[in-house]
């Protein structure tokens, strides 16, 4: 049998929280006394085999209570996810009721129907008048269902029945959770919720739908159910492309291992597409960090393909950085906090274009992306930070170093624009960048790059990029610096993609290469312009 409303009454998030903070307090004395043993003054002074061996016997206890501490750590933020679910469905819960009492009606606990109240003479074809209500309460009980399961396993790894994973979380260390970990845990929780609460609200109008086009299947032409079946669908179909939308972050996220919900904005009820971004590796400790920024047709469905990108670009950064002996992770992320143009249909381009060749979206996306760069390089300055924009997200990019710049922030050291329309940019200057660390890239099938670009200057969007303004990094096939014979890149769309044989192209490699900080002589460099070449 399921949760009811009654049990949701009975749970008490104070009682939870009460795991969380003696986890926490066990994980701090474990670590403080791992911290003290490393410290102490004897072994400053004390020399010899003996010596030796009492080094070793601390060390050994010092890896056990840091261990030990984790573990309890592991256990503390499952029961604060939990509780945090608690406060939450008992506050939907309270809200519900409030609005049942303003329409006349209650929440039967044991039934989970919504009643009317005894005594009240409200037929229940009233109480079916009353929009929404029943499906809020399932809704709610869908995501107490969600939250038990979480305060169960919570519960049980404190007690010692299970085992507490291995993955329980992702890395902590020495000072706890780090800023991103925090910020992810609680975007993490939320995006949860939400699918719990968009899929309530979709099933129901899903069913509704379901038997008017049996009727339809069935034979059932009147007038009447196709009115009904277009106000379904008029009513569903916005709700099931926000659960999408949702599912397509949750997807994200396991795309890799190790990764970080960083933005989380839903947009409920606004039309407009969720925003995310989502990074593999910690970028509070990562001392190399990229930020990818997509382009034109790129939607939350294609986030989860971004994250596998990202994973690729964050291992072969690493692998460069291990070649040369750059110490050091890298962290990768790929950002979509804005809502790119759509792609334009290539048998309607005069229609289409507008919207690609207006930065109105840009400027927007730009101030979001301006904000987000800087909080990544305060919560973690000394990291080496690069920019990549891809197509229309090379533009707003563009606009985002302008505006730092402009305000005196630096908060990136490199940046690759690759498959762009534009940069509404006169010299390298105006980006705040140093000298050599701004860089194009383009592909000779890409329509963007070949024509798009070279009409820059005609609506104000700068010089063409692609006229000698920046270096340009080769995107075409050859043998890249570590030896890998790396293929090219073929159209607009396939810049960080991998190639054939599961290694990326060399646009990829480049890309990894300006993350990683690698010198100058391990780029591939693109051919130099032809002298006939400089109109482009």
């Amino acid at each position: 049998m399921g949760l009811s409303a009654a049990d949701i009454d009975r749970w008490n998030a104070e009682f939870v929280r009460d795991v969380f903070h003696a986890g926490t307090q066990r994980y701090q004395t474990s670590t403080g006394v791992a911290r003290d043993l490393g410290t102490l003054s004897a072994f400053t002074t004390w020399e010899g085999d003996a010596a030796d061996a009492a080094r070793h016997a601390v060390a050994t206890t010092r890896a056990d209570l840091d261990a030990h501490g984790r573990e309890a750590l592991a256990v503390a933020r499952a029961a604060d996810r939990a509780a945090d679910g608690v406060e939450k469905v008992k506050a939907d819960l309270a809200q519900m009721r409030a609005d049942a009492a303003a329409a006349g009606l209650e929440v039967d606990p044991v039934s989970n129907r919504i009643v009317a109240p005894p005594g009240s003479t409200r037929s229940r074809q009233q109480m079916l008048a009353v929009p929404g209500l029943q499906a809020r309460l399932d809704g709610i009980l869908l995501q107490a269902a969600q939250v038990d399961q979480e305060l169960a396993s919570a519960i049980d790894m404190a007690d010692g029945d299970t085992p507490i994973p291995t993955d329980a979380g992702p890395p902590v260390g020495p000072e706890g959770l780090t800023p991103t970990q925090i910020a992810s845990d609680a975007n993490q929780e939320r995006l949860r919720l939400d699918r719990a609460t968009a899929a309530a609200e979709v099933a129901p109008l899903q069913k509704k739908f379901d038997d008017l086009m049996n009727k339809v299947y069935r034979g059932d032409g009147s007038a009447e159910t196709a009115d009904a079946l277009r106000r379904v669908a008029d009513q569903l179909s916005p709700l099931r492309k926000h659960l999408d939308e949702l599912d397509a972050v949750d997807e994200a996220l396991g795309k890799a291992p190790d990764t970080y919900l960083t933005v989380y904005d839903p947009q409920t009820g606004t039309g407009k597409h969720v925003l995310a971004a989502v990074a593999v590796g910690n970028p509070d400790t990562a001392s190399k960090i990229g930020v990818t920024v997509p382009g034109m047709g790129t939607t939350p469905q294609s986030l989860p393909g971004m994250v596998s990108e990202a994973n690729n670009l964050r291992q072969t950064t690493q692998r460069e950085m291990q070649r040369l002996g750059i110490p050091g992770t890298a962290s990768t992320i790929a950002w979509l906090g804005y809502e790119p143009p759509a792609a334009p249909d290539p048998a309607n381009l005069g229609s289409d274009l507008g919207p690609i060749l207006n930065d109105d979206i840009a400027q927007a996306g730009a101030k979001n992306l301006a904000d987000y760069l800087q909080t990544v390089d305060a919560a973690n300055p000394h990291a080496q930070i690069s920019l990549l924009g891809h197509s229309y997200g090379s533009l707003t990019s563009s606009l985002a170093l302008q505006q730092l710049h402009d305000q005196g922030i630096h908060a990136v050291d490199d940046a690759v624009f690759y498959g762009s329309p534009g940069l509404e940019l006169y010299a390298p200057s105006q980006l705040g960048l140093d000298p050599g660390h701004a860089f194009v890239m383009q592909a000779p099938q890409d329509f963007v790059t070949g024509v798009i670009a070279p009409t820059a200057p005609l609506h104000g969007w700068g010089i063409n990029p692609y006229s000698g303004i920046l270096p340009e990094l080769s995107s075409q096939a050859g043998v890249s610096p570590d030896g890998i014979v790396r293929e090219g890149v073929g159209g607009h769309a396939d810049y960080p993609r991998a190639g054939s044989d599961g290694a990326l192209r060399m646009s990829g490699y480049n890309l990894a290469a300006i993350v990683a900080g690698l010198p100058q002589e391990q780029l591939v460099m693109a051919p130099p312009l032809p002298i006939s070449r400089g109109g482009r």
